[in-house]
């Protein structure tokens, strides 16, 4: 029960936002009472909280997929930056990310929600960085891999954010495309 309001929460938060959202409308989502919500969950922060970590092992388990092709670490980094492109171009895919709809919402009023998003962007980050550290020794190549990390998700994000107000899903795999490029000349030496 407690797995299913969760779930049904997570799509929720993501399709209307943390603070429209009612207790009232995942208890009908996930066809339970509110007082079998309240056995499992103090609060809707509760709840929240829960689906933050959820969805930090969600995307932990989707980064080792996309992580995983094979060849040298530059053609890894490529690949995982190839499998956000291909992922977002899914229509049926919904473009948005739970920690960043929640912290856009609730950053000043709500601490320990926006810490749970934080702890989801640092974890996709460090796992992001650990590739571009890999891809960056093997080209003998010289720049800053947290700040480059933090601008893969800060393309994400922002692209995410751009989709949604435009209702045009191709602004994302548009701005992905136009970063894995930048890694390229990162990373890829020229002839001279």
């Amino acid at each position: 029960m407690r797995k299913k309001l969760t779930m049904h929460a997570i799509e929720r938060f993501r399709r209307n936002g943390f603070v429209a959202t009612t207790v009232d409308e995942i208890c009908k989502d996930a066809g339970v009472s509110k007082g079998a919500f309240f056995h499992y969950f103090a609060n809707k922060d509760a709840l929240g909280l829960e689906c933050l970590r959820e969805w930090n092992a969600r995307f932990e388990a989707l980064y080792r997929v996309a992580s995983q092709s094979a060849g040298s670490p530059v053609e890894r980094l490529l690949g995982c930056v190839d499998f956000y492109i291909e992922l977002f171009q899914k229509p049926k895919l919904g473009k948005s990310c739970l920690a960043g709809t929640i912290v856009q919402e609730v950053a000043e009023s709500h601490p320990q929600l926006r810490d749970a998003a934080q702890a989801c962007f640092s974890n996709g980050m460090t796992q992001f960085q650990k590739l571009l550290e890999d891809a960056r020794k093997e080209q003998q190549a010289d720049f800053d891999t947290a700040s480059v990390a933090r601008l893969f998700l800060a393309t994400i994000q922002g692209s995410l954010v751009l989709a949604k107000a435009s209702q045009d899903g191709s602004v994302i795999s548009e701005t992905l495309t136009h970063y894995r490029r930048y890694l390229e000349s990162l990373l890829i030496s020229k002839p001279t």
